[in-house]
């Protein structure tokens, strides 16, 4: 079995490590928790309404509690920042689609939402300030 996982690697916010709010730029919630430096999230589908006989697993990153399956709050999130579609065989690209522009870079290069990014093992994933790895195993 295929599974993938964000790896939270911290904020470019200097700020990150001293303040508790979200609204100050401070720390990241992950369904309202703390998220600690080098916690794995697990990308699964919660909430988000799917048709399971899809071949692909769409997962919805964002704040949005009614829609989000990993649910984040902290500065420059969005309802619904970005979507995975992971292939349930494992066989075939891990895609990521962004929402809005100038909202996420993969690897330093910004990632347009008319695009569909094919995702690589160990990926760098910024969603405004929050950095994430991209990992896959299986």
């Amino acid at each position: 079995m295929v599974s993938r996982r964000l790896r939270f690697l911290g904020s470019s916010l200097s700020d990150a490590s001293d303040s508790g709010s979200p609204e100050s730029g401070g720390r990241l919630l992950l369904e309202g928790a703390a998220l600690e430096v080098d916690t794995t999230i697990d990308l699964v589908r919660r909430r988000s309404p799917w048709n399971p006989h899809r071949p692909q697993e769409r997962v919805i990153l964002g704040t949005d509690p009614a829609r989000g399956d990993v649910l984040l709050d902290g500065t420059a999130l969005h309802p619904e920042h970005l979507r995975f579609y992971l292939p349930r065989d494992g066989e075939g690209p891990d895609d990521m689609k962004v929402i809005e522009d100038g909202t996420v870079w993969v690897n330093g290069r910004s990632v347009l939402h008319s695009e569909w990014y094919a995702l690589q093992n160990g990926d760098e994933i910024a969603c405004g300030p929050w950095l994430f790895r991209f990992e896959r195993d299986g």
